[in-house]
């Protein structure tokens, strides 16, 4: 066997094994610790439980690395300067001083963040890693672009994660940053007759929506001014809806990353009045 033979041989079966990776399991991730001097220490949670009120910077005394899959995406423009990747155990936004993150991190992706020298912080209760800031008025501040690679490691693109399917009155705070998905939802009666948009795009304003249950329970969407669809009248129907579950203090919220994401399509509902 000559030389040019053993190594066709040798290529295709490093082709074999790194089709075999399965990048959608939280558990098994695939071996990119090979690749990268770099691999996860902790989890989501044990990051998050780390704060505390005014912010948390992460010291240099031992490496502090999180894995997790990218659930975001600023393609459409709701969501601005950030990353939010989920584990097995919970979700986390990661400021990043840069737009377009998406032609680089999609959905599916899975990412090291190295949080030594970084900061937790908190804006109305959900949590966010970011660099320390210069303005102490803020508990953390983008990542500058230009380091950006040495915090957020991406190691390989995979399928999506699969959103977990809620209901209203099933929302808590422990699907924070988490990909979520709500059915039989349809917009209120007042907003839908009234032809609202998603947000006012022309004044560049965020708005805020209500979705609605059979049972009449409700949960605030939160739509940017910048976002492409911004200007999207609110569907008539029912049905669907996958979003980034956040909380400003006590009150749950829900970003829609995509107009494909709202699939209200089937007939409207009548509300059960359980008063």
């Amino acid at each position: 066997m000559n030389k040019i033979t053993r190594c066709l041989i040798g290529l295709f079966s490093l082709l074999i094994i790194l089709q075999a990776c399965d990048y959608n399991d939280y558990d098994n991730p695939p071996e990119v610790e090979k690749i990268y001097p770099i691999y996860r220490t902790n989890s989501i949670e044990e990051l998050k439980a780390l704060y505390t009120e005014g912010g948390t910077e992460i010291g240099i005394e031992k490496d502090f690395v999180v894995q997790g899959k990218v659930i975001s995406s600023d393609k459409e423009g709701n969501i601005y300067k950030s990353l939010v990747i989920q584990d097995e155990t919970g979700g986390i936004e990661v400021k990043i001083n840069s737009n377009g993150l998406y032609n680089y991190f999609k959905q599916g992706t899975t990412v090291f963040v190295r949080a030594n020298n970084l900061k937790l912080g908190a804006y109305g209760g959900t949590l966010s890693i970011g660099s320390v800031p210069v303005d102490k008025n803020y508990e953390n501040d983008f990542i500058p672009a230009p380091v950006m690679e040495n915090y957020v490691i991406k190691a390989g693109e995979g399928e999506q994660v699969k959103p977990t399917v809620l209901t209203i009155p099933t929302l808590s705070s422990k699907y924070n940053n988490m990909l979520i998905q709500l059915n039989d939802v349809q917009f209120l009666e007042s907003e839908v007759a009234n032809n609202m948009t998603f947000a006012d795009g022309v004044n560049k304003l965020t708005e805020n929506r209500t979705l609605v249950d059979p049972d009449g329970n409700r949960l605030v969407v939160r739509t940017s001014g910048y976002a492409r669809f911004a200007d999207t009248k609110l569907p008539l129907g029912s049905g669907s809806i996958k979003g980034i579950l956040t909380y400003f203090h006590d009150t749950a919220q829900l970003t829609i990353i995509s107009i494909n994401d709202v699939q209200l399509d089937k007939p409207r509902f009548i509300i059960i009045d359980l008063s």
